[in-house]
């Protein structure tokens, strides 16, 4: 009777209750937590590529590299992008680009204070209206030009940084505080002009204009030839195609500026490995996620699985592709059996000084590879409609399915539990009665 105890013999017995239950839910908890970090592993993987594809694929990043390099410092900064082609060109740059500052002498704040009326500010065309009736000093004046608009939104009128146009600004000197009006754009068009004929006092006040910096166009000439051309800007982004020069500084007399456009093939060969390391990484993962074999521990957790295997069927398809009218192969990437890339440096090097367009046509053309990548990644990776989200919202509903049957396993086993306890308690009481019974006889 020592060695009996009810609540042993319940929790066995409820034990066994549940046994295949319980071995059961166990095998779908292994089974769940495997397949979600499985396909957390998948997403990121696939992310992390489409990541680096399409960082390869933007307005200002190409697989192909140009390199510009010039004969003197100081004159311009050159920015040579994908489309741009071999050659040299020669500037000589007489005047750079400036914007217009003006001054006003003698204004303050009373003579703002005792204006009425419309001042408009014109510059290219466009007005800029001030309300001067309630303006009660310099700095509220200067308040209203920095906060109205020009009525069109057009690039005559609106700054690259969204500014206006015109920007007002208060300097004090020697106790002396004079009101500035600064173009923000350079150039002669953007010279400011007062009008104060819709004023209905105070016309005058703003007659001891001075120019502190007048504006002007950049001018330069093109080799040996004597026209001279200007620029409201001193950046030249239509001069040569796919060239944007920036000048900074004005040449010597019979000294041009030479630039040279040439490929960057150390900075293509590069970008191309970091396209071929970033699918290698990503033939990496999937392959250990669709590993097969008998052993649980190393078969994958998409063993199997054929839209995973879809996937890898489509990515190579295209890597074997014809983008450009041109392959792979072209420039020395090749594949393993294992589907690994690989690139031969000297057949690249031939190819990026036959034909380096060849190289853009093929990565970064409009139907070109980096585009058809990503529009396969985007059939699973689509927060809408992809693949991956599907797989999500049904391991979702599996562990939801899971922790449903568990709260029935646990409800099951507190009942078969409360039952043999109740049980065995009763016998153990009999038992004890028995027991103190025989006493008695002894």
């Amino acid at each position: 009777m020592a060695n009996f105890e009810p609540d042993t013999w319940a929790t066995q017995l409820a034990g066994l209750d549940i046994y295949a239950l319980q071995n059961s839910l166990s095998s779908q908890r292994t089974s769940l937590d495997a397949q979600k970090k499985a396909l957390s592993s998948l997403r990121s993987a696939l992310t992390d590529f489409r990541s680096t594809i399409t960082g390869l694929n933007s307005t200002s990043a190409s697989v192909l590299k140009n390199s510009a390099t010039m004969n003197q410092e100081g004159i311009a900064t050159i920015n040579a992008s994908a489309s741009a082609r071999k050659g040299t060109y020669s500037l000589s740059v007489t005047q750079l680009a400036s914007a217009q500052q003006k001054g006003f002498d003698g204004l303050d704040d009373a003579a703002i204070k005792n204006a009425t009326g419309t001042l408009k500010i014109e510059l290219n065309g466009e007005s800029l209206e001030i309300d001067m009736d309630d303006l009660n000093s310099l700095a509220d004046f200067a308040d209203a030009i920095n906060s109205a608009e020009f009525p069109s939104a057009s690039d005559s009128s609106t700054s690259a940084d969204g500014q206006n146009g015109v920007t007002a600004s208060l300097m004090r000197i020697d106790g002396k505080v004079t009101l500035m009006m600064s173009s923000d754009q350079s150039g002669e068009k953007y010279n400011i002009e007062l009008d104060t004929s819709g004023m209905t006092s105070g016309q005058t006040i703003f007659s001891a204009e001075k120019i502190i910096t007048q504006g002007k166009d950049a001018k330069f000439t093109i080799g040996d030839s004597d026209t001279v051309y200007s620029s409201s800007s001193n950046t030249l982004d239509k001069l040569v195609d796919g060239v944007s020069i920036t000048l900074t500084g004005t040449t010597e007399a019979n000294k041009p500026l030479v630039i040279s456009i040439d490929t960057d093939t150390s900075g293509t060969k590069e970008q191309i490995q970091a396209f071929i390391d970033a699918y290698n990484t990503l033939q990496d993962t999937i392959s250990g996620l669709t590993k097969t074999g008998t052993d649980a521990d190393s078969r994958g957790a998409f063993a199997g699985d054929a839209s995973i295997s879809s996937l890898t069927s489509e990515l190579s398809g295209l890597l074997r592709g014809t983008f450009g009218g041109q392959n792979m192969t072209k420039f020395g990437i090749t594949a393993d059996k294992d589907g690994k890339l690989s690139i031969d440096s000297d057949r690249l090097n031939d190819q990026l000084k036959a034909d380096p367009q060849a190289v853009a046509k093929f990565f970064n053309g409009s139907d070109g590879l980096i585009k058809s990548m990503d529009k396969s990644l985007d059939k699973y990776l689509n927060s809408s409609t992809g693949l991956l989200k599907g797989r999500q919202e049904t391991l979702d509903r599996q562990e939801r399915e899971y922790e449903t049957n568990k709260e029935k396993m646990d409800a099951r086993y507190t009942s078969s539990y409360n039952r043999y306890l109740k049980q065995f308690s009763q016998l153990q009481a009999v038992m004890t009665q028995m027991s103190n019974t025989m006493s008695m006889f002894s």
